[in-house]
């Protein structure tokens, strides 16, 4: 859970066109950039749900993020957007808190092990924790900051499980009604798989040294028409980091290859072996192994995919209900 509801958080700011993200729980802001300083002033406490007091730090924190995402998009933020979106967040902060209260209440708790397991799980989408500490330092967060944001999530992960989701049904119908209507998003592009051999040059030996390189692969090659198995031969031969492999590109569409590979590739056969081709790497040979045709990808293999897609949407919205049914059973208390 992000900082809104349904694992993601849109900060929408007023006469602004455009949506910037703000997931401090999975830590994807991009580095290197100061934090912006705000034109206007927040108080310590900007609110206060069943006696619990919000600070400032957090709505400050975000704002600065969100502004600076503007500016550097060359739409720096007025005094009045600055207002609106700081009301926006700690009428989120708000709806957190509320949630966080309601399943300490219903008896959820969130134990230290629970914290450990989740903190792992976002380091582990790091290179090391070296990285992940970077990230943090450039949210304005430090670890203990980022805790406090994960047994928030926490506690709402579970009081949305208990008292949302399983309410939540998808019907068939309605998968199959979203399928038929948007048939475009499963569609896939024809695909190749081929294997290369590449034999290197040295420029400075100049053309004779080319000549020399082209004489081997020319023998090279003549042992794959005469029957010598290609993968065999580019384990032996190939100067590509894919040697070990036999060559294997895997799979590929036309546009996810270079145009010397793949113009050649899309109109070979499978079987075909292509002739020796040059690039900026050197001299290659190419081998098409397999091809899947362009096709629209069937209703069975995208029905578990579309229910959780609609179910996440519900659950939305009924999250967003449920704060709502929250907020007028509390006493909240808005000091900006």
């Amino acid at each position: 859970m992000a900082r809104f509801i349904s694992l993601s958080y849109c900060l929408a700011l007023f006469g602004v066109g455009l949506f910037v993200s703000a997931q401090p729980a999975q830590v994807w802001a991009h580095g290197g950039h100061k934090p912006e300083a705000l034109q206007i002033k927040l108080p310590q406490v900007v609110a206060q749900v069943n006696g619990v007091d919000i600070s400032s730090a957090t709505i400050s924190r975000e704002l600065k993020k969100a502004a600076g995402q503007y500016k550097r998009r060359g739409m720096p933020l007025s005094v009045d957007q600055e207002k609106a979106a700081a009301k926006k967040l700690i009428d989120d902060e708000i709806g957190r808190t509320l949630l966080v209260l309601k399943a300490k209440a219903s008896g959820i708790t969130i134990t230290k092990a629970m914290m450990e397991q989740r903190l792992k799980e976002v380091q582990a989408q790091f290179r090391s924790e070296a990285v992940f500490a970077h990230k943090l330092a450039d949210q304005g967060m430090s670890l203990d900051q980022y805790k406090t944001e994960l047994n928030t999530d926490l506690y709402m992960d579970r009081i949305i499980k208990k008292e949302i989701e399983p309410k939540i049904q998808v019907p068939e119908s309605d998968s199959r009604d979203y399928y038929e209507k948007n048939k475009s998003k499963f569609a896939s592009q024809e695909k190749i798989r081929a294997s290369i051999i590449l034999l290197k040059f040295n420029p400075s030996k100049g053309k004779a040294g080319e000549q020399d390189v082209l004489k081997k692969f020319e023998s090279i090659l003549d042992q794959v028409k005469n029957g010598t198995d290609f993968a065999a031969v580019a384990r032996k031969y190939s100067e590509d980091s894919l040697a070990t492999k036999g060559g294997d590109l895997g799979f590929f569409t036309h546009k996810q290859m270079l145009p010397a590979f793949s113009d050649r590739a899309f109109k070979m056969k499978v079987g075909e072996v292509s002739d020796i081709f040059r690039t900026g790497h050197g001299f290659h040979v190419l081998k098409v192994t397999d091809k899947k045709p362009a096709q629209i990808s069937p209703f069975t293999a995208e029905k578990e995919k579309i229910e959780n897609f609609l179910k996440q949407k519900q659950v939305s919205q009924a999250t967003r209900d449920y704060i709502e049914v929250l907020k007028k059973q509390a006493t909240i208390k808005i000091y900006f």
